[in-house]
């Protein structure tokens, strides 16, 4: 958790640029949300994607996302969304559900700090 933190912390102190999928706010209120009150979950939502560039959901990365060989369609839409943004890391958690990642490296946290960002 500390090494997502530090990576939320450098995009926000402008150190690297950080894109999320607008598919990632919902999902970080609903699970805010669980263990906050709905209003103090919207400003920790709110204040974890501060500084981040937010990836439009559009009709080509679902429609990449649903013939993808990816298994779980919601990591589908994080690949296709990253694809979209030019990114060159998603820096996950759930790595194993990545491999078909092609020209995007799939780095936890801690893989991504150890590359000296």
């Amino acid at each position: 958790m500390e090494s997502s933190l530090r990576v939320i912390e450098m995009v926000r102190k402008g150190n690297i640029s950080g894109h999320i999928s607008s598919l990632s706010v919902p999902i970080l209120w609903f699970l805010t949300e669980k263990t906050l009150p709905e209003s103090e979950a919207k400003e920790v939502t709110k204040s974890i994607i501060k500084g981040f560039s937010i990836i439009t959901l559009n009709p080509e990365i679902l429609n990449k996302s649903f013939k993808s060989e990816i298994g779980d369609f919601e990591d589908a839409i994080q690949l296709y969304s990253a694809i979209k943004g030019n990114c060159k890391y998603l820096i996950t958690r759930n790595k194993k559900d990545f491999i078909t990642a092609g020209k995007i490296s799939i780095l936890t946290p801690e893989e991504f700090l150890s590359l000296g960002n």
